[in-house]
């Protein structure tokens, strides 16, 4: 269930592109399988960084697990270059925050994901 939301003042040429080759890049980088990765990008109005307008962004990465020091540093490099690459937007102008989830705190399919693991037993 991992999630990677991207809130910036700028947007890619192509979105569907962009959200798709994020969704890869999250995927590997955070070690979970594509098809459980939710990606969300929204493009607002104001932004302000460090007192400036410049092109920035945040990002909120929730995972139920796999969220640790060094992967994290990994996704955040990853993710950022390619934020660098498709919106020329500096790593130093944004930040990543990052999500543990509980599987008690996560709902999918009509349940939570510990009722899931459970089921699976």
């Amino acid at each position: 269930m991992p999630s990677l939301e991207i809130s910036t003042n700028v947007g890619p040429k192509d979105l569907d592109a962009f959200v798709k080759t994020v969704s890869k890049k999250f995927s590997e980088a955070i070690g979970k399988p594509e098809s459980l990765c939710l990606i969300t990008f929204n493009q607002v109005q104001h932004f302000s960084f460090a007192g400036s307008t410049d092109p920035g962004f945040i990002a909120h990465v929730t995972s139920i697990g796999n969220i640790d020091n060094e992967r994290n540093a990994n996704l955040s490099a990853s993710i950022s270059q390619f934020f660098q690459e498709e919106l020329s937007i500096p790593n130093n102008r944004g930040y990543f925050f990052f999500h543990d989830a509980r599987g008690d705190d996560t709902g999918f399919h009509g349940t939570t994901y510990t009722n899931l693991v459970a089921a699976r037993k």
